[in-house]
């Protein structure tokens, strides 16, 4: 075996692989925690497709990997729909509508810890409070419901149905906060959205029993739900206008504010800042205590803005693809670009992992 002519050939083969690996003039990283101080990416995948995946940038992000649930797991693959993602102590729980199952990973080195399937049927969001999580699950015809598990031994406990929905889900004030109406559509052409309703369900997470149901003003349809500093709030819009709802879960009252904008789509809080984006991909953001709706948008992100979050003074937006490789954009709150990234199938969320 002649050496010189192989070291050579292993030097060059290993400095190829070392170039191929990069994106943009980012690194990979080889830490056993690879996965802390950055950003989780879900790819959700071609629904008849086993294509989901989970892409990480650093929070600097001079670090970018993709595809890192099948890296980390002997090339397994995830599924055909990864709905969400969800965090409790050192583990991230992913939430796949298809198939039906949620796959507990160590959140730093994304090796895979379990595998729940019991109970699930179109499995959606998920929450936790003390020993338990809550799971949504909501196939749109005549399961829509919220199964509890024990975060000890991932054992089902029970479930609670509901009458119409069960989207997003958030822990709020020591309550489990459940999105009971949203969306349907005409059955008939032009096939418009329509709203099924206009209630939150509060559970008591101590009883797993429903506290109260509210519902909100006949305005628009419920496009989110989300949490923060213990209150709940809810995006609602319509065409002309749109409507953030602050929720105390506590004694089941909320406030309004109305924002002369129609169609925002997503909401999320960062630094005390709502931040939402309209169906024309304008991103637009306003302080939490404003009456004064914004007029001029932060940025109008490229193609068909799919995933959006803002964490840590960066949005992130996705314009997804469902055939191929998405493309993500972040941008600091000022609007300009920051970075660029290639992304898996039909990018649909971001998610703080630190």
């Amino acid at each position: 075996m002649n050496f010189k002519k192989i070291l050579p050939f292993l030097f060059a083969s290993a400095l190829l692989f070392n170039v191929a690996c990069n994106d943009d003039d980012f690194m990979e990283s080889t830490k056993s925690e690879a996965y802390e101080n950055g950003i989780l990416i879900t790819n959700e995948g071609g629904y008849s497709t086993p294509t989901s995946e989970v892409s990480f940038v650093s929070n600097d992000l001079s670090i970018f990997e993709n595809k890192i649930y099948g890296k980390n797991n002997n090339e397994a693959i995830l599924g055909n729909v990864l709905q969400s993602v969800g965090f409790n102590g050192e583990n991230a729980y992913l939430v796949s509508n298809v198939p039906n199952k949620i796959d507990i990973v160590n959140r730093y080195n994304f090796k895979k810890q379990t595998t729940v399937t019991a109970n699930l049927d179109n499995p959606r969001y998920i929450a936790f409070s003390g020993s338990q999580y809550f799971v949504t699950n909501n196939n749109f015809f005549d399961v829509m419901r919220l199964n509890v598990y024990n975060t000890s031994n991932n054992s089902f406990v029970t479930s609670i149905n509901f009458p119409r929905a069960a989207e997003k889900v958030v822990e709020a004030n020591g309550k489990i906060v459940v999105q009971t109406d949203g969306i349907t559509y005409q059955t008939v052409a032009p096939f418009g959205e329509l709203p099924t309703g206009y209630s939150l369900t509060i559970v008591n997470p101590t009883t797993n029993t429903v506290a109260t149901t509210i519902t909100l003003p006949s305005n628009g349809i419920i496009r989110d739900l989300i949490s923060y500093n213990g209150d709940a709030y809810v995006l609602a819009s319509g065409n002309t206008a749109s409507y953030i709802y602050k929720v105390n879960t506590s004694n089941g009252t909320f406030t309004t504010k109305t924002l002369t904008l129609g169609q925002a789509q997503k909401l999320r809080i960062d630094a005390n800042k709502f931040y939402f984006h309209d169906s024309s991909n304008k991103i637009y953001s306003m302080d939490l205590n404003s009456t004064t709706t914004p007029t001029t948008p932060i940025v109008t992100s490229p193609g068909t803005l799919y995933g959006f979050n803002v964490i840590d003074g960066k949005i992130y937006s996705s314009d997804a693809s469902f055939t191929g490789d998405s493309k993500v954009y972040i941008y600091n709150t000022s609007g300009n670009l920051l970075k660029t990234l290639t992304t898996g199938i039909a990018t649909n969320g971001f998610y703080k992992n630190n």
